[in-house]
């Protein structure tokens, strides 16, 4: 048993007096740490993360949940910090205002202009530069930062056009907005999990098992503010922080709270790429493993570790080629978007006319897309059949691209975008809801298959649909070194023979209506694909730079080397439920 109070090891943590912060306020209030043989001295920072690494260096702190790249920056220019745990693993929106008379309406409306940071290597300058990076523009040329210091000197310059803009995290931005000093034009996320709790190497020596019961305490914390508390977590969140009950809702729905003993290495490459591109540090080539405490973490990879999403390529491919086509601004059709919208699944819009015909999905139909990406067949089911479309998309830069060019198509009415994990969002979605879940090539993304159909199966209505083209495992097993390349370079984890597919559906109490071969098709039109791409090489390389030519040939190439193998199948899967 743990002795009395007062022999309980002390370890000191500090943060931001926000919202992110809650799990930990759980934790204390109620004794968690005290149970789990460890006290905590909690110390707010309410001056973020740049004060916050003063307090691990000055010794007023043992450790620290902070914002990722600040803690990359410093350990990069080598201190001593290690991170030791993925705090929040979604990243941090930040909401693009301009004044209320200003003469900026869209993002676009940005470029060539002046943005207010509140201090140069700031989150708010760094995001400024992403910003410029995934819509193509030049960051040294098309974009230009004036020092203004507080949110409150930001929110004054954008009414007196010292600047035409500012980023500002949304939720702490939004009184702002509704009550009409400043305007929203746009968002955009971190290409990275947002906090980190990190240490120094000597105290994280020093007081190893404390710390260790510091983390495993937070985890259960973060297990309650989650599952067992999630009705009562928003309402407790909107009194303590101030927040709106709604704002408060709508960020704990898309919030992922989890003090994960991972750290995705794909969000670490990105922070360096993009601290080393604005000159917070010398070089990005810095091995990952020292910026880690690996008793306490390892380093993971996730989807973004994929050659097409790991860097911003999707986003600034796709604005740089509505540009090329005169469709950078303003009000476009849906159908005009086929070029850029409808070529992350296989066969474009026939592949979507073909669900549409075979679900009968019409006016009244309520569907789900999953992993709708750029939002292209969510779009072209509400543009064809005026059915309502959620869109629920993973990766958050994808998401915020989509949802900007359904608003252009004038379908935001019917196409209604949400950001985050499937398996975790669905839990907030009305049970037996839906006519029709439809997906192309997502579902080899999503390891635990058994809780997606599960839930797929309590979300749709009695006769309702789960639509999937999918990979499966043809009779000759895949090979060691396949696996390997699907589990890396497709962030496809795990691929099962058509036997386990079924019998995985069908546990879920979904009936398997019709399963179609599509390999012999799919091994075609995969290696007609990389010919294509080949063929237009000299126009693809003019437009985006042969960094990223490289990265999707690299990946078009992968893929149909696995079909030519084989050993990899594709199906379409059709399951009801009865």
């Amino acid at each position: 048993a743990v002795g009395g109070m007062s022999e309980l090891p002390i370890v000191r943590v500090g943060g931001v007096p926000e919202h992110f912060n809650f799990a930990w306020h759980i934790a204390l209030e109620r004794g968690l740490f005290e149970k789990n043989g460890v006290k905590v001295q909690w110390v707010d920072q309410p001056l973020g993360t740049g004060q916050m690494i003063t307090s691990l260096k000055e010794d007023k702190a043992d450790l620290v949940i902070a914002l990722t790249e600040g803690l990359v920056a410093d350990i990069a220019k080598g201190s001593d910090i290690r991170i030791i745990s993925t705090y929040v693993e979604s990243p941090l929106c930040w909401a693009i205002s301009t004044g209320k008379n200003a003469p900026f309406n869209s993002v676009e409306d940005l470029k060539g202009q002046k943005f207010g940071v509140s201090r140069l290597t700031s989150g708010s300058h760094l995001m400024a530069f992403v910003l410029a990076m995934q819509r193509g523009w030049n960051p040294q040329t098309d974009i230009s930062f004036e020092i203004k210091g507080s949110f409150e000197n930001l929110r004054n310059s954008v009414n007196d056009g010292s600047t035409a803009a500012f980023m500002w995290e949304t939720f702490t931005t939004k009184p702002f907005h509704d009550s009409g000093e400043v305007k929203r034009i746009g968002d955009i996320t971190t290409p990275w999990s947002c906090f980190m709790i990190a240490g120094r190497q000597s105290v994280l020596d020093a007081k190893f098992d404390a710390i260790s019961r510091v983390l495993a305490t937070v985890r259960e914390a973060c297990e309650i503010f989650h599952v067992s508390e999630q009705s009562e977590s928003p309402s407790r969140i909107s009194q303590r922080y101030g927040l709106k009950p709604e704002d408060a809702k709508a960020w704990f729905d898309g919030v992922k709270i989890s003090a994960t003993k991972k750290v995705s290495e794909a969000g670490i490459e990105r922070a360096l790429s993009i601290l080393h591109q604005v000159g917070v540090i010398p070089t990005a080539d810095v091995p990952l493993k020292n910026l880690i405490d690996s008793r306490f973490v390892e380093l993971s990879i996730d989807i973004h570790s994929m050659k097409l999403y790991n860097k911003p390529e999707l986003v600034m491919r796709t604005y740089r080629e509505l540009q090329a086509l005169g469709m950078s601004r303003g009000r476009i059709s849906y159908t005009d978007l086929v070029p850029v919208d409808q070529r992350h699944h296989y066969h474009g819009t026939d592949a979507v006319d073909h669900a549409i015909s075979r679900l009968s999905i019409k006016e009244g139909s309520s569907v789900i897309s999953l992993g709708s990406g750029l939002g292209g067949p969510a779009r072209w089911i509400a543009g064809r059949t005026n059915a309502t479309v959620l869109a629920v998309e993973l990766q958050h830069s994808l998401h915020e691209t989509a949802v900007e060019l359904t608003k252009r198509c004038n379908l935001d009415s019917k196409v209604h975008h949400i950001p985050g994990d499937f398996l975790q969002l669905s839990q907030h979605l009305r049970p037996a809801s839906y006519d029709a879940i439809v997906s192309w090539l997502t579902v080899l993304h999503i390891p635990d298959r058994e809780k997606l159909f599960k839930q797929s199966f309590d979300l749709l209505k009695p006769n309702g649909y789960f639509y999937a083209e999918d990979f499966f495992e043809l009779s000759t097993p895949l090979t060691e070194e396949e696996k390997q390349r699907l589990s890396k370079d497709v962030f496809c984890p795990y691929v099962p023979n058509l036997e386990t597919y079924r019998k995985q559906i069908e546990s879920s109490g979904l009936k398997i209506v019709e399963v179609v071969d599509l390999t012999a098709d799919w091994k075609v039109y995969t290696q007609e694909r990389v010919e294509k791409f080949k063929s237009h090489k000299e126009s693809f390389v003019n437009l985006h730079g042969e960094e990223i030519f490289k990265s999707l040939l690299y990946f078009y190439q992968t893929v149909a080397d696995l079909y030519a193998g084989g050993h990899l199948g594709g199906l379409r899967i059709i399951a009801q439920k009865n």
